[in-house]
């Protein structure tokens, strides 16, 4: 298993997103289809970026970093009002030579230490790029990322998670984590960002996660 073909746009989470169908809205929240792939359930007064929005982020992004875009998300939607203080992105990204959730659950069981390695070496070779554009913004990085393999959605996912100060509050910390779930010929990059110690902010981050499903 080669962590670098999964981990593809590790770092570039500038992203536009295409519409979506509501599948249902119940006491509050409202139950989203990502390309029939993922799942997941969002409160109903959260905003979903429309096609304006998504071309201002992304060409921010791109301008930031210095690098194009190579994906557009299925879906970036935040907590409403602004500024947020939860968000969430899902992106499908095409994966050469094609990767199964059997192979990386192989692989993990033969050897997580070394998957957890090549994790952190993609990371520590990729992300400062992704800083020295961020910086631009008056953003930097708080604390030491953390990479790990969980279930997310029942299945198995390569998770790299960071803090980075806050846009709106300097003082704040955004909590970034990056879910890369291996499909098949395409993975899910699922993100989701929230305001550390802000209870509201972290029990909606726990709820969202706990509604996703990946088939």
């Amino acid at each position: 298993m080669n962590a670098r073909t999964i981990l593809t746009n590790l770092c570039l989470c500038w992203l536009a997103a295409v519409a979506l169908p509501v599948v249902a809205q119940t006491a509050g929240y409202t139950k989203l289809n990502v390309k029939g792939r993922v799942q997941l359930e969002i409160p109903s007064d959260w905003t979903i970026s429309d096609a304006e929005q998504r071309k201002r982020v992304k060409e921010l992004g791109e301008k930031l970093v210095g690098i194009p875009t190579q994906h557009t998300a299925s879906l970036a939607a935040q907590s409403y009002p602004a500024p947020s203080r939860t968000m969430v992105r899902v992106s499908f990204i095409p994966m050469e030579p094609p990767l199964t959730q059997t192979d990386v659950r192989q692989e993990v069981q033969a050897n997580k230490q070394q998957v957890l390695q090549d994790l952190a070496d993609v990371w520590r070779e990729e992300s400062p790029t992704m800083w020295a554009g961020l910086a631009k913004n008056g953003v930097k990085e708080v604390g030491r990322p953390r990479f790990a393999v969980e279930p997310i959605g029942g299945q198995t996912a390569l998770i790299i998670s960071y803090g980075r100060t806050s846009t709106a509050n300097p003082a704040e910390t955004m909590r970034v984590t990056q879910y890369h779930v291996p499909l098949g010929a395409e993975k899910a990059l699922i993100t989701l960002s929230y305001i550390e110690r802000d209870p509201q902010a972290s029990a909606a981050h726990n709820r969202l996660k706990s509604s996703i499903v990946i088939r």
